[in-house]
């Protein structure tokens, strides 16, 4: 059975993944869903994964994870920063303003 993979990110489809990595993947996934990439947008998801394997392979070593943990940190405030949430308007705010116009 084969699971959609976002386009682009073909290459990195790894079976032998860390946990980190497919939570990153899967936070990647989330925060995606229904947005358009632009070209630094998707630089900035793979730099993710790419950080997230670095983060699984110290942690399997017995290393130190804190800098590349806070690196992942940064690149998702910037791709954030990129997609502000919308905020929605309250429903009875939103009736008030319709019958402003009328």
């Amino acid at each position: 059975m084969s699971q959609e993979t976002l386009p682009g990110f073909e290459a990195y489809d790894n079976i032998m993944a860390g946990l980190q990595e497919k939570a990153t993947k899967e936070l990647i996934e989330d925060f995606v869903h229904g947005r358009k990439l632009n070209s630094r947008a998707v630089f900035i998801c793979k730099t993710m994964v790419n950080i997230a394997r670095n983060f699984d392979v110290l942690n399997a070593k017995g290393r130190d994870t804190s800098r590349v943990m806070g690196q992942l940190l940064l690149w998702f405030q910037e791709l954030n920063e990129m997609f502000p949430e919308e905020k929605e308007v309250n429903p009875a705010l939103a009736d008030l303003l319709q019958q402003a116009k009328a």
